[in-house]
């Protein structure tokens, strides 16, 4: 199996305990890449996007071939340079970040793809993953290209794999953001979806997960994964709706990307052949144990060792 990973991957600058910055390399899909290629070796995982020149550029290019990312539609830009943020978190592992990206090269990856780029894509991969992050950064006509894109390669066989992820300062409004959101979403074969970004681009504050699932239900996405937190996980899979709960974690360090976790260990899952309740488990498993360390991505000797589900699913 070859999954293509299409987003933004940011240089991250975390303070520490002590007040020492460091830096690592995260994104909200590069996450969920780097977590599936470790859950999945035999898996192709490649990450395409747009990097600049620049040192944190270069470095990021030598960290992906590190992690044994795939990085032949890694684009470089002549002049624009590696997106930043940093990070603080405070005692129950609630983050706050500043972002500097208004000059990311990622910006404009869909620009830098060629028609020959797209046919090697719909050749050579079985999945594309991508978020509502990855929308948003590109302009509206970028946009446009690039879903156009996505359903010519769905339609010549390739699933594709979205996540919600909403962030309402990326984009131009909310009702933009709930347009292409939708789009995705109608568009695809396995989608994430969070509670707590969709009530953002719904407008609906206190959204519960079979709420979301029948608000999405008209919308034909074969498998819709739905995220409510530490409240549980749902499952909308050919009109029957699946609920699984979610066990506490009693010491949360850093909640840092605890979605994108899940979304690997759900795919890695899947890709192996494991039926629902076990995708579930082990996107379960690998979100309990990256919340319990700090930064985006966790040392791999943290690694988490998949086991078989023990309970069973309840039908909602």
């Amino acid at each position: 199996m070859k999954v293509l990973v299409v987003g933004e991957c940011m240089a991250e600058f975390r303070q520490n305990s002590s007040g020492v910055w460091q830096q690592a390399f995260a994104g909200d899909v590069f996450n969920t890449a780097v977590y599936l290629k470790r859950l999945s070796a035999e898996t192709g995982v490649a990450f395409a996007s747009t990097t600049g020149k620049d040192m944190l550029s270069q470095q990021l290019r030598q960290y992906c071939e590190r992690v044994s990312l795939d990085i032949r539609w890694l684009k470089s830009h002549e002049s624009r340079s590696c997106g930043l943020y940093f990070i603080q978190t405070d005692e129950q592992g609630e983050r706050q970040f500043s972002y500097y990206r208004e000059r990311s090269a990622a910006r404009t990856l869909v620009q830098q793809f060629t028609a020959a780029d797209w046919c090697a894509i719909s050749e050579q991969t079985d999945w594309v993953f991508y978020s509502a992050i990855t929308l948003s950064i590109l302009s509206a006509e970028d946009r446009k290209r690039f879903i156009e894109h996505l359903m010519r390669l769905r339609r010549q066989g390739v699933k594709l794999a979205f996540d919600t992820n909403y962030r309402a300062s990326l984009w131009e409004s909310c009702d933009s953001a709930r347009t292409w959101v939708y789009c995705a979403i109608d568009n695809s074969d396995l989608v994430f979806a969070g509670t707590e970004d969709m009530a953002g681009i719904l407008n609906c504050p206190a959204i519960t997960a079979k709420q979301l699932a029948n608000e999405l239900a008209e919308l034909s996405v074969p498998e819709l994964v739905l995220k409510a937190g530490k409240e549980e996980v749902g499952l909308l899979v050919d009109g029957d709706y699946l609920t699984f709960a979610v066990e506490p974690v009693s010491k949360v360090v850093d909640t840092t990307a605890a979605g994108d976790s899940f979304n690997a260990g759900y795919l890695a899952a899947l890709l192996n052949g494991q039926p629902l309740s076990e995708r579930v488990q082990w996107a379960k498993t690998l979100a309990a144990q990256v919340i319990q360390y700090p930064g985006a991505i966790i040392p791999e000797s943290a690694m988490p060792t998949m086991v078989p589900n023990k309970s069973d699913h309840q039908h909602g």
